[in-house]
């Protein structure tokens, strides 16, 4: 039993950070219909950024949320002009192809402008874990859990309840409509790489006091969060926080009751396993065609 509720804790702290890789990659699939492969490095650039900044200043960890957050929005912004660059017929492979590219380019900035150093940040509610039933809990699985809750909350009322929201959930169904409202496709495209350079930050600083970050750390937190976000169905909000904690669970589950050196392989299995049983996930929605 004991064994049982830290493997529990454990796979829902790092499923709540692919939970928010996984949303990044459905709000830029609704926005433009692109798969944004620099996903991953969002969340490199955030935990590496909160790391320099409370290395360098030592300033409360808000200080370094902040800037990591800082450093999403800039990414995001800079991805979706570079990308638009490749994209004026507003083709979503032509991004996709792009993103792919700018991963290079973002990796090799960093490695030269931080070598291969890694890392790490203090625990946000403290370092003494907690004790629950026997088990020995990391509270920075409740820090993750309580952002995962917040970011749910605060997308669902976005999306629901202003008028910028409402564009991009309506550029996802019918992208033509949007644009014929005098709404273009490069403002759609901004807010969404701008929200999910900002939820790759969150996730980077959720996972940079369970884990190192340096300049390769987004290739295979992106992959993970394009398995998670599948799982779900990609585009789906709820769909891929599921995604995401199920798959984080999946992984604690081989690493605690098999082995961990099997682990980074279940994303992978994952996603095989829904692309040729189930490609729309999970949770997809059906939608109904008037023919």
């Amino acid at each position: 039993m004991t064994l049982l509720l830290q493997v529990l804790f454990a796979g829902l702290s790092v499923g709540a950070v692919y939970a928010l890789v996984a949303v990044g990659f459905g709000v830029v699939a609704n926005g433009t219909g692109a798969v944004n492969f620099v996903q991953g490095e969002f969340v490199m650039l955030g935990g590496v950024m909160a790391g320099i900044v409370n290395e360098w200043l030592r300033p409360p960890l808000v200080v370094s949320l902040l800037a990591a957050l800082a450093v999403g929005v800039a990414a995001g912004l800079l991805t979706e002009l570079a990308a638009g660059r490749f994209s004026r017929s507003h083709n979503a492979d032509v991004i996709t192809l792009a993103t792919i590219g700018l991963t290079l380019v973002i990796k090799a900035v960093v490695l030269l402008a931080t070598g291969a150093r890694t890392y790490q940040l203090p625990h946000f509610l403290g370092e003494a874990p907690l004790h629950v039933a026997g088990a020995v809990v990391d509270t920075q699985a409740l820090w993750n859990l309580a952002v995962v809750v917040v970011v749910a909350a605060a997308l669902s009322a976005f999306f629901r309840r202003t008028r910028r929201g409402t564009i991009l959930r309506a550029a996802a169904d019918d992208p033509e409509m949007v644009a014929s409202l005098g709404v273009p496709f490069r403002t759609t495209a901004r807010w969404a790489f701008v929200l999910a350079g900002v939820l790759g930050a969150l996730a980077g600083v959720g996972l940079a006091p369970l884990s190192v970050m340096s300049y390769d750390s987004g290739t295979l937190l992106g992959l993970k969060g394009f398995a998670a976000a599948m799982l779900g169905g990609l585009g789906n909000l709820y769909g891929a926080l599921a995604g995401g904690l199920l798959l984080g669970l999946t992984e604690a589950v081989v690493a605690g009751y098999g082995s961990a050196t099997y682990s980074d392989a279940v994303a992978f299995v994952v996603l095989l396993i829904v692309l040729f049983t189930r490609p729309t996930g999970l949770f997809a929605q059906r939608k109904a065609v008037r023919v």
